[in-house]
């Protein structure tokens, strides 16, 4: 026991960082991967998304829950806990292992597959010896139960209490039990889920609702979301204060902007949809996945090269409040990274493009050599760039072709005029900032006052557009009255030397509401 204990503080101690972790992770899901391949397939794994990003996603997340699950019942350092779990994770090698060496002496075949039936009676027979299951060798019987005996003996050794160390071999075996079953979990779930939305009497979604069937994307995307879910609570066990000011860090109003955008592109996508899939609502998670995390990395960007202006304008931000070190915020900026391409391109391959895309233009927004955000021009250009891109995510993500790109090309300019018009509000807050990094926005170039007036003139302009891409020069009375009405009360209070961005932004949702409320009732 003292040799087990002294072996646990020496894999403890190891001098271990965050891309040094990731890649021992990688490569031991890849061996894992390439030898269950030999084993299944008599052949090595080839590039596809299922072994270059499904396998990472499923074991990674499976280990951080369990890391996560072990730091909870121990309260021993997360990252203690986090570099003897990697050392453990190589036992996922040697059950495929002795597959191989199974199957090269006696010729006999083994598959490897997802519990998809009768999850109730493979979870409570899954260690009894005389109790098949399909698509589960006793090899990788065996490996959950040492990965549960690991769990166990862990907590006996950090608590010495038998019952929370039973508590962490059941919970371990939960983890992995689900992990194992979700394709079957998701289809028992979503049957029941569509089971009640056929019963909604609602035109829009009769007559065009069918059942489906889970397939691979539909499994990732929800593995995806668990991955969000633990990484969180790993890191806020990790340190509690960055994780704090990270979260407080969020601005709310940004996305409920873009969330309104993307749900209009959807919208607009359903209208002319046939069909709608059983499982279209993870679908549309994993688009909401995929624009939350390309809006927090291209936040988290922007305050990376815009140090000495946040010095100024933004003394609440993570890397100005000294909580969190610069090398620290790369990771959590990598993560986000990771994240937003990982649900974009499990939602379709238009998804990932469009994703990879804004997070490009805004790279090129905020980092050098171009750092286009110094000249209000090209700032504003972004703005309503990005804005059209997140319109377009949610009506070409789930669409089979491209084509209907080309049927709302005034709603399209109408979105980029709004927003590159509109965006200049933001500059207000940064105006000595900006004077010293040498950003050109209209404030710096005009001067205070003056600056002031051309952003409230490009704001009421803003809603003056809507008519006019709306109807043409024919204007709705209605429609007109109301954008003008807006637009000279936003005019007005921006010329305010304390007028605040949160109020435009919302005086714009309210408009954006009665707008939409005026085109229904028409």
């Amino acid at each position: 026991m003292e040799k087990i204990k002294k072996f646990i503080r020496y894999c403890e101690e190891i001098n271990l960082g965050f891309g040094l972790w990731i890649a021992a992770a990688l490569f031991i899901v890849f061996i894992r991967d390439s030898i269950e391949s030999l084993v299944s397939t008599h052949a090595f794994p080839t590039f596809t998304l299922f072994h270059i990003l499904h396998v990472p996603v499923f074991f990674l997340t499976a280990l951080i829950s369990i890391i996560v699950m072990l730091r909870l019942l121990t309260k021993e350092d997360i990252l203690k806990i986090s570099k003897i779990s990697l050392v453990f994770f190589a036992v996922i090698i040697f059950p495929v292992t002795f597959d191989l060496i199974v199957m090269l002496i006696t010729g006999a075949s083994v598959s490897y597959e997802y519990v998809t039936g009768n999850l109730k009676q493979v979870a409570l027979n899954f260690f009894n010896p005389f109790f098949k299951i399909p698509g589960i060798p006793y090899s990788l019987r065996i490996e959950i139960f040492v990965i549960c005996a690991f769990s166990f003996l862990y907590v006996f050794l950090k608590t010495k209490k038998i019952f929370l160390s039973g508590l962490g071999a059941c919970l371990a075996f939960g983890l992995c039990a689900l992990y194992g079953t979700l394709p079957g979990l998701a289809v028992a779930g979503f049957v029941r889920g569509v089971s009640l939305l056929l019963r909604i009497p609602h035109s829009f979604l009769r007559g065009r609702m069918i059942k489906g069937t889970v397939d691979e994307s539909v499994v990732v995307i929800i593995e995806l979301i668990f991955a969000v879910l633990v990484t969180a609570i790993w890191f806020r066990l990790y340190d509690a204060r960055k994780f704090k000011v990270i979260v407080k860090d969020f601005r709310p109003l940004r996305y409920l902007c873009c969330f309104i955008l993307l749900v209009l592109g959807l919208v607009l996508y359903l209208r002319l949809a046939r069909e709608i899939d059983a499982f279209i609502l993870v679908k549309i998670l994993g688009m909401c996945g995929a624009l939350f995390f390309a809006v927090r990395f291209s936040a988290l960007l922007n305050d990376i090269f815009d140090v000495d202006c946040d010095v100024i304008s933004n003394p609440g931000r993570p890397l100005i409040t000294g909580v969190i070190a610069k090398s620290e915020y790369l990771k959590v900026g990598a993560v986000y990274l990771a994240f937003s391409l990982l649900f974009a391109i499990w939602v379709s391959a238009t998804c990932f493009m469009i994703t990879l895309f804004f997070n490009g233009i805004y790279f090129l927004y905020s980092a050098p050599p171009f750092r286009l955000k110094r000249f209000f021009i090209f700032s504003s250009l972004v703005t309503g760039i990005q804005a059209v891109l997140i319109l377009l995510l949610g009506q070409l993500s789930l669409a089979q072709s491209n084509t209907t790109v080309l049927l709302y090309p005034p709603l399209l300019w109408l979105v980029f005029s709004v927003f590159a018009l509109g965006s200049n509000i933001k500059d207000l807050k940064d105006i000595e900032g900006d004077r010293r990094c040498r950003v050109y926005s209209l404030p710096v170039i005009l001067g205070d006052r003056a600056g002031r007036k051309a952003i409230a003139f490009l704001v009421f302009l803003s809603y003056l557009l809507v008519p006019l891409f709306l109807y043409g020069l024919f204007y709705e009375l209605r429609i007109f009255t109301l954008s003008l009405i807006f637009g000279v009360i936003n005019y007005l209070y921006i010329r305010k030397a304390d007028s605040r961005e949160q109020a435009v932004f919302l005086l714009y949702f309210i408009y954006f509401a009665c707008l939409g409320l005026l085109l229904v009732l028409q």
